[in-house]
Protein backbone atom coordinates (compact mmCIF):
# COMPACT_ATOMS: atom_id res chain seq x y z
CA UNK A 1 0.00 0.00 0.00
CA UNK A 2 1.34 3.35 -0.73
CA UNK A 3 0.30 7.22 -1.04
CA UNK A 4 -1.09 8.95 -4.40
CA UNK A 5 0.04 12.45 -5.29
CA UNK A 6 -2.14 13.92 -7.79
CA UNK A 7 -1.80 17.47 -10.07
CA UNK A 8 -5.43 17.92 -11.61
CA UNK A 9 -5.92 19.39 -14.73
CA UNK A 10 -8.04 22.72 -13.79
CA UNK A 11 -6.91 24.76 -16.52
CA UNK A 12 -5.29 28.14 -15.29
CA UNK A 13 -6.11 27.57 -11.66
CA UNK A 14 -3.96 24.93 -9.81
CA UNK A 15 -5.06 21.61 -7.44
CA UNK A 16 -2.95 19.14 -6.13
CA UNK A 17 -3.65 16.35 -3.50
CA UNK A 18 -2.28 13.76 -1.70
CA UNK A 19 -4.14 10.31 -0.90
CA UNK A 20 -2.25 9.15 2.61
CA UNK A 21 -1.84 5.68 3.39
CA UNK A 22 -4.59 5.95 5.71
CA UNK A 23 -7.29 6.88 2.91
CA UNK A 24 -7.77 10.50 3.94
CA UNK A 25 -7.01 13.29 1.79
CA UNK A 26 -4.68 16.25 1.78
CA UNK A 27 -5.04 19.13 -0.32
CA UNK A 28 -3.20 21.90 -1.53
CA UNK A 29 -5.34 24.95 -3.57
CA UNK A 30 -8.82 24.18 -4.66
CA UNK A 31 -8.77 24.96 -8.56
CA UNK A 32 -12.12 23.72 -10.22
CA UNK A 33 -13.22 24.40 -13.80
CA UNK A 34 -17.29 23.77 -14.85
CA UNK A 35 -16.23 20.41 -15.95
CA UNK A 36 -14.13 19.44 -13.13
CA UNK A 37 -14.16 19.96 -9.50
CA UNK A 38 -11.41 17.90 -7.61
CA UNK A 39 -12.90 18.18 -4.13
CA UNK A 40 -16.65 17.09 -5.14
CA UNK A 41 -14.60 14.03 -7.14
CA UNK A 42 -12.98 13.19 -3.98
CA UNK A 43 -15.75 13.56 -1.57
CA UNK A 44 -17.81 12.02 -4.15
CA UNK A 45 -15.35 8.29 -5.09
CA UNK A 46 -13.52 8.69 -1.49
CA UNK A 47 -15.22 9.30 1.67
CA UNK A 48 -16.59 5.99 3.05
CA UNK A 49 -18.35 6.45 6.65
CA UNK A 50 -17.83 2.77 7.55
CA UNK A 51 -13.68 3.03 6.78
CA UNK A 52 -11.65 2.02 9.91
CA UNK A 53 -9.59 5.54 9.60
CA UNK A 54 -13.46 7.39 9.46
CA UNK A 55 -13.02 7.72 12.99
CA UNK A 56 -9.72 10.12 12.59
CA UNK A 57 -12.26 12.68 12.01
CA UNK A 58 -15.76 11.91 12.58
CA UNK A 59 -17.18 15.17 13.64
CA UNK A 60 -16.79 16.42 9.98
CA UNK A 61 -17.76 13.72 8.01
CA UNK A 62 -15.00 14.23 5.46
CA UNK A 63 -12.39 12.90 3.12
CA UNK A 64 -9.95 15.57 3.97
CA UNK A 65 -7.49 15.74 6.37
CA UNK A 66 -5.55 18.90 5.78
CA UNK A 67 -6.30 21.99 3.41
CA UNK A 68 -3.77 24.68 2.24
CA UNK A 69 -4.27 27.58 0.38
CA UNK A 70 -1.50 29.20 -0.93
CA UNK A 71 -2.70 32.38 -1.63
CA UNK A 72 -5.65 35.02 -2.61
CA UNK A 73 -6.04 34.77 -6.10
CA UNK A 74 -9.50 33.56 -7.06
CA UNK A 75 -8.40 30.55 -9.70
CA UNK A 76 -7.10 28.71 -6.57
CA UNK A 77 -10.10 28.81 -4.87
CA UNK A 78 -12.88 28.37 -7.09
CA UNK A 79 -13.94 24.80 -4.81
CA UNK A 80 -13.65 26.64 -1.19
CA UNK A 81 -17.44 26.32 -1.25
CA UNK A 82 -17.10 22.61 -1.24
CA UNK A 83 -14.18 22.14 0.69
CA UNK A 84 -15.95 23.88 3.52
CA UNK A 85 -19.10 21.33 2.94
CA UNK A 86 -16.12 18.46 3.79
CA UNK A 87 -14.76 21.33 6.18
CA UNK A 88 -10.75 19.54 7.21
CA UNK A 89 -10.26 19.36 10.57
CA UNK A 90 -6.41 21.61 9.91
CA UNK A 91 -6.43 24.71 7.23
CA UNK A 92 -2.94 26.20 6.60
CA UNK A 93 -3.51 29.70 4.64
CA UNK A 94 -2.02 32.85 3.90
CA UNK A 95 -2.86 35.94 6.29
CA UNK A 96 -6.03 37.60 5.54
CA UNK A 97 -5.90 39.56 8.00
CA UNK A 98 -3.28 42.20 6.77
CA UNK A 99 -5.37 45.05 5.49
CA UNK A 100 -2.87 45.88 2.73
CA UNK A 101 -2.88 42.00 1.69
CA UNK A 102 -6.48 42.09 1.50
CA UNK A 103 -6.15 44.95 -0.74
CA UNK A 104 -3.47 43.82 -2.80
CA UNK A 105 -5.62 40.90 -3.32
CA UNK A 106 -8.91 42.98 -4.22
CA UNK A 107 -7.18 44.84 -6.86
CA UNK A 108 -5.18 41.66 -8.40
CA UNK A 109 -8.09 39.45 -8.77
CA UNK A 110 -11.29 39.71 -11.15
CA UNK A 111 -14.88 40.35 -9.76
CA UNK A 112 -15.28 37.00 -9.93
CA UNK A 113 -11.99 35.95 -8.24
CA UNK A 114 -12.43 38.63 -5.13
CA UNK A 115 -15.91 37.33 -4.85
CA UNK A 116 -14.57 33.60 -4.29
CA UNK A 117 -11.61 35.82 -2.00
CA UNK A 118 -13.83 37.19 0.14
CA UNK A 119 -16.67 34.08 0.66
CA UNK A 120 -13.65 31.79 1.56
CA UNK A 121 -12.09 34.39 4.15
CA UNK A 122 -15.94 35.19 5.15
CA UNK A 123 -16.88 31.56 5.84
CA UNK A 124 -13.82 30.46 7.37
CA UNK A 125 -13.54 33.41 9.92
CA UNK A 126 -16.90 32.90 11.02
CA UNK A 127 -16.52 28.75 11.58
CA UNK A 128 -14.85 29.39 14.90
CA UNK A 129 -12.59 26.42 14.05
CA UNK A 130 -8.86 26.36 15.13
CA UNK A 131 -6.63 26.27 11.69
CA UNK A 132 -3.33 25.70 12.72
CA UNK A 133 -3.21 22.25 14.17
CA UNK A 134 0.35 20.37 13.46
CA UNK A 135 -1.25 17.35 11.37
CA UNK A 136 0.52 13.28 11.44
CA UNK A 137 0.23 12.07 8.53
CA UNK A 138 1.71 8.26 9.19
CA UNK A 139 5.42 6.74 8.76
CA UNK A 140 6.99 7.25 5.43
CA UNK A 141 5.24 11.21 4.87
CA UNK A 142 5.84 14.59 6.30
CA UNK A 143 5.04 18.06 5.15
CA UNK A 144 6.78 21.25 5.85
CA UNK A 145 5.31 24.67 4.83
CA UNK A 146 6.55 27.68 4.53
CA UNK A 147 5.65 31.65 3.31
CA UNK A 148 6.86 35.34 3.05
CA UNK A 149 4.55 37.17 5.35
CA UNK A 150 2.45 40.05 3.58
CA UNK A 151 4.68 42.36 5.35
CA UNK A 152 8.09 40.69 3.53
CA UNK A 153 6.41 40.27 0.20
CA UNK A 154 5.63 43.70 0.05
CA UNK A 155 8.83 44.67 0.78
CA UNK A 156 10.21 42.28 -1.87
CA UNK A 157 8.53 44.93 -4.30
CA UNK A 158 6.61 44.11 -6.96
CA UNK A 159 2.89 45.27 -8.12
CA UNK A 160 -0.46 44.31 -6.04
CA UNK A 161 -0.61 40.99 -7.99
CA UNK A 162 3.39 40.04 -6.90
CA UNK A 163 2.91 40.94 -3.56
CA UNK A 164 0.30 38.61 -3.25
CA UNK A 165 1.63 35.47 -5.06
CA UNK A 166 4.84 36.60 -2.89
CA UNK A 167 3.02 35.85 0.16
CA UNK A 168 2.45 32.13 -0.95
CA UNK A 169 2.40 29.00 1.10
CA UNK A 170 5.40 26.84 -0.76
CA UNK A 171 4.76 23.46 0.42
CA UNK A 172 7.41 20.18 0.89
CA UNK A 173 6.65 16.58 1.11
CA UNK A 174 8.57 13.69 1.61
CA UNK A 175 7.18 10.55 0.98
CA UNK A 176 9.07 7.01 0.77
CA UNK A 177 12.16 8.60 0.16
CA UNK A 178 11.15 10.70 -2.57
CA UNK A 179 9.88 14.55 -2.74
CA UNK A 180 7.64 16.90 -4.25
CA UNK A 181 7.75 20.50 -3.91
CA UNK A 182 4.57 22.70 -4.83
CA UNK A 183 5.63 26.24 -5.22
CA UNK A 184 2.34 28.05 -5.13
CA UNK A 185 2.62 31.77 -7.35
CA UNK A 186 5.86 33.05 -5.71
CA UNK A 187 7.81 34.83 -8.43
CA UNK A 188 11.71 35.34 -8.68
CA UNK A 189 11.78 38.33 -7.16
CA UNK A 190 10.77 36.30 -3.45
CA UNK A 191 12.72 33.82 -4.77
CA UNK A 192 16.22 35.13 -4.50
CA UNK A 193 15.09 37.07 -1.41
CA UNK A 194 14.16 34.14 0.77
CA UNK A 195 17.09 32.25 -0.96
CA UNK A 196 19.68 34.69 0.00
CA UNK A 197 18.86 35.13 3.06
CA UNK A 198 17.21 32.31 5.17
CA UNK A 199 19.18 28.79 6.03
CA UNK A 200 15.14 27.04 6.89
CA UNK A 201 13.94 28.08 3.13
CA UNK A 202 17.08 26.22 1.54
CA UNK A 203 16.77 23.48 3.19
CA UNK A 204 12.90 23.27 2.34
CA UNK A 205 13.33 23.48 -1.55
CA UNK A 206 16.63 21.41 -1.73
CA UNK A 207 17.28 18.18 -3.24
CA UNK A 208 13.94 17.58 -4.93
CA UNK A 209 12.74 15.09 -7.02
CA UNK A 210 9.26 16.87 -8.34
CA UNK A 211 8.74 20.56 -8.49
CA UNK A 212 5.45 21.52 -9.36
CA UNK A 213 6.20 24.96 -11.20
CA UNK A 214 5.94 28.44 -9.20
CA UNK A 215 2.95 30.25 -10.56
CA UNK A 216 1.98 28.21 -13.36
CA UNK A 217 5.06 27.60 -14.94
CA UNK A 218 5.26 31.55 -15.60
CA UNK A 219 8.87 33.38 -16.95
CA UNK A 220 7.99 35.72 -13.58
CA UNK A 221 8.53 32.87 -11.54
CA UNK A 222 11.18 31.21 -13.43
CA UNK A 223 14.34 31.49 -10.46
CA UNK A 224 17.79 29.97 -11.50
CA UNK A 225 18.74 30.31 -7.57
CA UNK A 226 15.39 27.78 -6.91
CA UNK A 227 16.42 25.78 -9.67
CA UNK A 228 19.99 24.64 -8.78
CA UNK A 229 18.94 23.76 -4.79
CA UNK A 230 16.35 21.75 -6.33
CA UNK A 231 17.51 19.87 -8.70
CA UNK A 232 14.53 18.30 -9.95
CA UNK A 233 14.23 15.21 -11.78
CA UNK A 234 10.95 16.48 -13.56
CA UNK A 235 8.96 19.33 -13.83
CA UNK A 236 5.00 19.50 -13.21
CA UNK A 237 2.63 22.70 -14.35
CA UNK A 238 -0.33 23.13 -13.92
CA UNK A 239 -1.38 25.20 -17.32
CA UNK A 240 -4.23 26.33 -19.39
CA UNK A 241 -3.80 25.61 -23.53
CA UNK A 242 -2.48 28.39 -25.44
CA UNK A 243 -0.53 30.11 -22.38
CA UNK A 244 1.52 32.48 -23.93
CA UNK A 245 3.76 33.11 -20.47
CA UNK A 246 5.45 29.50 -20.12
CA UNK A 247 8.74 29.03 -19.22
CA UNK A 248 10.87 26.81 -21.50
CA UNK A 249 13.65 26.74 -19.22
CA UNK A 250 11.83 23.79 -17.53
CA UNK A 251 12.89 21.56 -20.02
CA UNK A 252 16.41 22.32 -20.09
CA UNK A 253 19.48 20.97 -18.82
CA UNK A 254 18.55 22.55 -15.03
CA UNK A 255 15.97 19.19 -15.13
CA UNK A 256 17.64 16.05 -14.71
CA UNK A 257 14.33 14.43 -16.61
CA UNK A 258 13.02 10.82 -15.67
CA UNK A 259 11.80 8.29 -18.20
CA UNK A 260 7.76 6.70 -18.20
CA UNK A 261 6.82 3.61 -20.24
CA UNK A 262 9.87 4.52 -22.50
CA UNK A 263 9.45 7.71 -23.00
CA UNK A 264 12.00 10.94 -21.64
CA UNK A 265 10.25 13.68 -19.65
CA UNK A 266 11.79 17.39 -17.85
CA UNK A 267 8.75 18.83 -17.81
CA UNK A 268 5.08 17.88 -17.82
CA UNK A 269 1.93 19.94 -18.15
CA UNK A 270 -1.51 19.24 -17.35
CA UNK A 271 -2.57 21.07 -20.83
CA UNK A 272 -0.66 18.32 -22.83
CA UNK A 273 -0.86 15.04 -20.36
CA UNK A 274 -4.74 16.46 -18.65
CA UNK A 275 -4.25 14.72 -14.81
CA UNK A 276 -1.51 13.83 -13.45
CA UNK A 277 -1.09 11.06 -10.69
CA UNK A 278 2.01 9.51 -9.45
CA UNK A 279 1.86 6.73 -6.41
CA UNK A 280 4.55 6.05 -4.14
CA UNK A 281 5.41 3.07 -2.03
CA UNK A 282 8.63 0.98 -0.44
CA UNK A 283 9.73 0.52 -3.58
CA UNK A 284 10.22 4.09 -4.24
CA UNK A 285 12.10 4.28 -0.21
CA UNK A 286 14.43 0.95 -1.61
CA UNK A 287 15.26 1.87 -5.24
CA UNK A 288 16.78 5.15 -6.02
CA UNK A 289 15.85 5.15 -9.51
CA UNK A 290 12.32 4.44 -9.40
CA UNK A 291 10.10 7.53 -8.99
CA UNK A 292 6.79 6.11 -8.22
CA UNK A 293 3.68 5.16 -10.47
CA UNK A 294 2.99 6.96 -13.15
CA UNK A 295 -1.21 7.94 -14.56
CA UNK A 296 -2.12 10.49 -16.68
CA UNK A 297 -5.46 12.07 -18.59
CA UNK A 298 -8.55 10.35 -17.03
CA UNK A 299 -6.85 7.30 -16.54
CA UNK A 300 -5.29 9.16 -13.31
CA UNK A 301 -9.16 9.14 -11.80
CA UNK A 302 -9.18 5.81 -12.12
CA UNK A 303 -7.97 3.06 -10.00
Amino acid sequence: MGADFYLFDVGHGQCAALRLVCEMWCIFDVGATGGFNPVKWIANNYWDSKSPWAGLIAKTKSPFYKATISHLHGDHLDAWTDLFVNYPPTLFRTNEYDVEYLSDSESSNSTHGWDLVKGFIGHHLASGLSMRMIPSYGSNISIRELSLSPELARLVGGGAGSRVNNASVVTRIDLYGKSILICGDMEKDAWQYVLDNSSAWRNLVSDINILVAPHHGHRSAYSVDLMSYAQPEVVLVSATSKDPSLDSRYSSESVNGITIAEDSYKYISTRSAGHIKVTFDMMDQLLKERLGTWRFGDYALTG
